[in-house]
């Protein structure tokens, strides 16, 4: 019978820290698929909006992928760590399926966290030019329109991931 192997988190976080999904290898290779798709996913959205993509953002982006390096790593260790664990369950955790599943998840957060990044981003240059009061309407509005637009063509993305992958509600 095939098994999962625990992993240790910290080690999960830290290399997703520095390698961003890279990192995901660590947790295995369906991980790691999921995780460089996703990434490449959410640059070619942007680049079709022709949204700005602030260079640091790519460096804050792998505090979320740390954090769901180091959460995917509990759920690998708790299925582990099951003693009523089937031959159909291990062979479903290692599937692409479950894989892009998990990863939606994380690109929904990257995308929340961008619309946050951006419009801080913008409210910055609008204040450093002296426009007041586009400033205040993005602290205001902003914000909130950038994640209902980012949300709502991601989530269309994240529903094509899922028909693509056949997960149905056995996820959800």
């Amino acid at each position: 019978m095939k098994k999962i192997s625990k992993k240790n988190p910290i080690i999960a976080g830290a290399l997703s820290l520095f390698l961003g999904p890279i990192g995901y290898a660590y947790l295995g290779f369906n991980f790691f698929v999921a995780g460089v798709s996703i990434t490449l996913i959410i640059g070619l959205v942007l680049a079709l909006l022709n949204l700005p993509y602030p260079a640091f953002f790519n460096y804050l982006q792998l505090l979320i992928w740390a954090y769901f390096g180091y959460k995917f790593c509990h759920i690998g260790n708790q299925f582990a760590e099951s003693e009523n664990l089937s031959e159909s369950d291990v062979k479903e955790y290692k599937s692409m399926s479950f894989s892009f599943y998990l990863m939606t998840h994380v690109m929904m957060s990257i995308v929340q966290f961008y619309a946050v990044i951006l419009a801080i981003f913008y409210i910055f240059i609008f204040f450093s030019e002296g426009k007041i009061f586009l400033g205040i309407l993005t602290i205001f509005f902003g914000i909130g329109i950038a994640q209902w637009f980012l949300n709502s063509i991601f989530t269309l993305v994240s529903l094509g991931i899922m028909k693509l992958f056949k997960i149905d509600k056995k996820y959800l």
